[in-house]
């Protein structure tokens, strides 16, 4: 009776803990996704009077900080803990918000887009590791896809809201939009604050061993990339449909506001656009089932179909075209997120992770100006 009990307490324990972690982990999704201010930044910032060339130059302070701290990041949250990013992560952003508010001049801006390309590096990876290890804890981590798949759709609905107030956000003027960001980010650092570091993710790194640790989990993760060349082509195929989608989706946009006869209905058609990727938890479960080859090579004739269809005028077909294009992209980033989580070591996740995410912004360098020509 009295193991009974104790296997009783301990089950017991555990359903509550991997509760609370996803009612945090769901928390994060929202305060991430639903940022009114961050989701027309740009327009925000023409409105305050910044050229296109301002602009243009910001956004590539952005990308530049981006891509150099994607993997530095990851091998950070490996080795000192996921907690500790995420709540980094968030730290990042509230910082991106105040400097926002505040800032006067270009100087300002740039800098504030660098915090929120260090806050993005940190949660990106970091995230899917806090997540699968929490799973993996309790004996869960076969229900990871449905999960994931839930987080991916808050995700996506959050940004869609943030869109859909895209004209009342430019009516209360740029300083209370960012305010507003700002409270939001402010209750993601309190979640990041209140998540459980699952066992595996725990460190006990003093300063003294950080850049041995460091050392041994890049090592680590390039014998792995190595000896699994499944993980490689997984990473590239993904990464190579994400980025046909993306664009796919990016140019998508001027053509449905060049279609939009109503200006008043730009802002739900663009919400509209994004539901796609909101919806892909009901495509997963079959595409999984599917060797990852075949479910990748669906999914990219898919996107390929739906550029191909995306240069055309008519409204309706836009809309299918881009609704199509990211179900089956986040369809398969999801099944994607799976099969690696899979195949990655608890102790370099976060790294590997975060390498397929490079990966993705090297298919996206010579893409870009390929899909400007295809959509010109």
């Amino acid at each position: 009776m009295r193991k009974d009990g104790a296997f009783f307490v301990l089950k017991n324990s555990m359903k509550l803990y991997l509760s609370k972690q996803k009612r945090i982990l769901l928390i994060l999704e929202w305060s991430v996704g639903f940022r009114p201010a961050g989701s027309v930044w740009l327009l925000l910032l023409a409105l305050r009077g910044f050229s296109l060339v301002e602009i243009g130059f910001a956004e590539a302070v952005f990308h530049v900080v981006s891509l150099c701290c994607e993997l530095p990041s990851g091998i950070l949250a490996d080795v000192l803990g996921r907690k500790r990013a995420l709540t980094a992560s968030h730290g990042m952003f509230v910082l991106s918000t105040l400097l926002m508010v505040f800032s006067q001049g270009m100087a300002g801006v740039c800098l504030s887009l660098a915090f929120s390309a260090l806050g993005y590096n940190l949660e990106s990876g970091t995230r899917e590791a806090i997540t699968y290890e929490s799973m993996l804890q309790v004996g869960q981590e076969a229900d990871y896809l449905k999960f994931s798949a839930l987080q991916h759709g808050v995700y996506r609905f959050s940004s869609g809201g943030a869109m859909l107030l895209a004209g009342a956000t430019v009516y209360l003027g740029w300083r209370t939009a960012y305010l507003l960001d700002m409270g939001i980010t402010l209750i993601g650092l309190v979640a990041a604050l209140a998540i459980t570091e699952p066992e595996r993710g725990a460190s006990g790194i003093t300063l003294q061993k950080l850049p041995a640790a460091l050392v041994e989990t890049v090592r680590a993760a390039w014998i792995l990339l190595r000896s699994d060349g499944m993980a490689v082509r997984i990473m590239v195929l993904n990464a190579l449909v994400g980025a046909c989608a993306t664009l796919t989706g990016f140019y998508l946009q001027e053509k449905v506001q060049a279609a939009v006869t109503v200006p008043a209905l730009l802002g739900p058609a663009l919400f509209a656009l994004g539901l796609g990727g909101g919806l892909a938890g009901l495509l997963t479960g079959r595409l999984d089932r599917l060797p990852y080859p075949k479910a990748a090579a669906i999914t990219g004739a898919g996107v390929l179909l739906c550029a191909w269809a995306a240069r055309g005028t008519s409204l309706p077909v836009l809309m299918v075209s881009g609704l199509l294009a990211g179900l089956l992209d986040d369809s398969l980033e999801l099944v994607t997120d799976k099969n690696l989580n899979n195949r990655f070591p608890s102790a370099q996740r976060a790294t590997l992770i975060s390498i397929s995410s490079m990966v993705f912004s090297v298919f996206m360098i010579p893409l870009s100006p390929l899909f400007g020509w295809w959509f010109s």
